[in-house]
């Protein structure tokens, strides 16, 4: 018998009892919902995670700092201090899976627009590069190589005004408010020399650009040419303004340095360079070569940060969730295998002259261990489609109940938001592994099946 003629049979065999049948497919059935469902809702915890993580900054990206790695664990450095420069970005760059590195200055300074003020942190960035990173616009455009005097802003910059002419403007402040009413406006930044505060200017900023992401972390900063804030940056660091009792006290100071053998901060040796970059963003193709790219860069000292570490430790979790969840679904599958076995020793008593008969007219015990192990399989792929068809639905009932509900806590959408989620890969899984419970189920009947004497059989009225 050819496998074609074994299929036709076993199909032609597994409702023969119908009521029994049935009653099996559904043990699968159950069993395969329950599998699934609870697998679901393990997937639709790490999604929802990774989308309420990913409102506050992109998972792929590696934030290098100022300062020297260490071991949180046992509070020891690592490697030695990096300076943020360009032959740092240069090496960054050669990582695997590496997409953009874009290097940073940073000053902070008051801001006034309109009749109001407030305080703005201002981050200098290479036009080019900053397209390359995870930024986008909601409106107006990005910035562009060779401008000046202009600026984006993140959604949430317009809520660090206040007007100072309002009494209780802090508790009266209108939090909704977003940074798109600034499109096209101008408004103007103080720098005041860091020696000498009466040294100021007042820089022109207009807005060309808003940023998306309400709640990212980049949504409380202001971006403006690297080659601007860099000027601006010497301004604030110049000590050519310094006064002369300053001049005193900061000879005094590095004498005072000298003398205990602490002469500044040191990089392997070399002293920290004032044009030294205060961040560099490095963004990486995946979370799993950002993983790999800062695992490198702290063990050589550098200071940075990445989400993808704390995304590391909420897969571990959702992992044993997963496995929890699916373990009790799998006891379900596992009892419903048990009525798959008995289905198929019932009906080995019942077709015993039938199985003598095929084998006097030239069947093998090999034709007749594949025809009820395809039974068996075929009891589990009923079962299997049945329950995945019926885990789908489910699936969709949970999250319309309940995404609503939840959504409103983790800051997501309840269309953003799926409790359950059933991926392709799972409804493979769920259909392969109910086929495959259904044939070892029937392994043990089948065997029997195939060594029952021919005459013996006949002989079984």
């Amino acid at each position: 018998m050819n496998n074609v003629d074994i299929f036709r049979v076993a199909y032609g065999n597994l409702f023969r009892r119908k009521v029994r049948a049935i009653l099996t497919i559904v043990g699968v059935f159950i069993g395969t919902m329950a599998i699934v469902v609870m697998m679901s809702l393990g997937i639709g915890l790490q999604d929802s995670t990774e989308k309420q993580m990913s409102m506050w900054g992109d998972i792929n990206v590696i934030t290098v700092n100022q300062g020297r790695s260490w071991d949180p664990e046992t509070g020891e450095y690592k490697g030695n201090e990096q300076r943020l420069n360009d032959e740092a970005v240069a090496r960054m760059t050669q990582e695997d899976g590496v997409l953009a590195v874009m290097p940073s200055y940073q000053i902070g300074g008051e801001v006034k627009y309109g009749s109001k003020i407030g305080w703005v942190s201002l981050y200098g960035v290479d036009p080019e590069t900053f397209t390359q990173m995870s930024y986008a616009v909601t409106d107006g455009r990005m910035l562009r190589e060779g401008e000046s005097g202009n600026a984006l802003v993140g959604w949430q910059v317009i809520n660090q005004f206040y007007d100072p002419n309002v009494q209780d403007y802090w508790r009266y402040a209108d939090q909704s408010a977003d940074s798109r009413e600034m499109l096209g406006q101008v408004f103007y930044m103080e720098l005041r020399n860091n020696y000498n505060y009466e040294i100021y200017r007042k820089v022109p900023l207009t807005v060309v650009g808003v940023l998306e992401g309400e709640y990212k972390n980049h949504a409380y900063n202001v971006y403006a040419p690297l080659s601007d804030v860099a000027k601006w940056r010497a301004f604030l660091q110049d000590n050519a303004y310094m006064t002369q009792e300053q001049r005193d006290m900061e000879a005094q100071a590095e004498a005072e340095r000298i003398e205990s053998g602490r002469v500044g901060i040191v990089y392997e040796g070399r002293s920290r360079d004032s044009k030294d970059y205060d961040q560099i963003m490095i963004n990486c193709k995946n979370v799993v070569f950002a993983r790999q790219v800062a695992a490198v860069l702290r063990e050589e000292g550098y200071n940075l940060y990445t989400m993808a570490d704390s995304m590391q430790e909420v897969e571990k979790q959702t992992v044993l969730i997963q496995a929890v969840l699916g373990g009790i679904g799998g006891i379900t599958l596992l009892v419903a295998s048990i009525g798959i076995a008995n289905t198929m020793i019932m009906a080995i008593y019942e077709r015993t002259r039938e199985i003598g008969v095929m084998k006097v007219i030239g069947a093998t015990g090999g034709d007749v261990l594949r025809m009820f192990l395809m039974e068996a399989g075929l009891i589990g792929v009923c079962g299997g489609l049945l329950g995945l068809a019926f885990s789908l639905g489910v699936s969709q009932l949970i999250n319309y109940v309940a995404g609503d509900f939840m959504s409103a806590g983790m800051g997501l959408s309840g269309a953003d938001l799926k409790i359950s989620l059933i991926p392709p890969y799972l409804m493979a899984f769920a259909l392969i592994f109910a086929f495959v419970v259904g044939m070892v189920a029937g392994i043990y009947p089948a065997w029997r099946a195939a060594k029952l004497s021919p005459i013996t059989a006949i002989r079984n009225e």
